[in-house]
């Protein structure tokens, strides 16, 4: 399933990836980490990115990946009212969970990057964004692609010259467990 925005120059890159699971909580070698009431840790596996079609080189920085849990309401607003979550830099994940983040590349024009590494984005699991229940643990990824001058100019730019794959079927559900070692994590 393909989501994202293809506007920019020449074709977009396509950034792949399944989502894995849903976790509360974790041991880490200071304790147990937990997350907040409503919320879980998201675990996706960025399989590649394909930028083979484009004419430029993509500075992909995982850290600007997120899921927009906005309401209609707040998309009705600024930018900076939206409910978008970003990335977790929090350095106990992978050390806990033994799984690599997928790192910042620069993946040339024509070029593509087998990524194979995670993403984990603390977020609501209560459908904050009030979309049909069935799929309020189903995530589509987005990229912040805007940069401080553009923004500042008032442009929203989300995905663009992004293209995002979910390689999971579609039919799959999706479960929220307690402990993140449950996850399959492969």
């Amino acid at each position: 399933m393909l989501s994202g925005c293809g506007k920019g120059s020449g074709q977009p890159a396509i950034i792949s990836y399944r989502q894995v699971g849903i976790c509360k909580g974790f041991e880490s070698a200071t304790g147990p980490v937990a997350s907040k009431p409503d919320e879980g840790y998201a675990f996706f596996k960025i399989e590649t990115v394909d930028n083979t079609k484009s004419g430029k080189a993509l500075a992909f920085d995982p850290k600007l990946i997120f899921i927009d849990q906005s309401t209609p309401q707040q998309h009705a607003k600024e930018l900076w009212e939206w409910d978008r979550r970003f990335v977790s830099t929090d350095s106990r994940i992978p050390k806990s969970m033994g799984i690599s983040l997928a790192p910042e590349s620069t993946i040339p024009a024509g070029g593509k990057l087998d990524v194979n590494s995670f993403v984990v984005i603390p977020l609501g699991i209560n459908n904050p964004s009030g979309g049909p229940a069935e799929n309020s643990l189903a995530f589509g990824l987005e990229y912040d692609s805007g940069t401080s001058e553009n923004t500042a100019s008032g442009q929203i730019r989300i995905s663009e010259g992004i293209l995002f794959d979910r390689t999971n079927a579609d039919d799959t559900k999706a479960t929220v467990v307690e402990n993140c070692k449950e996850l399959a994590l492969k």
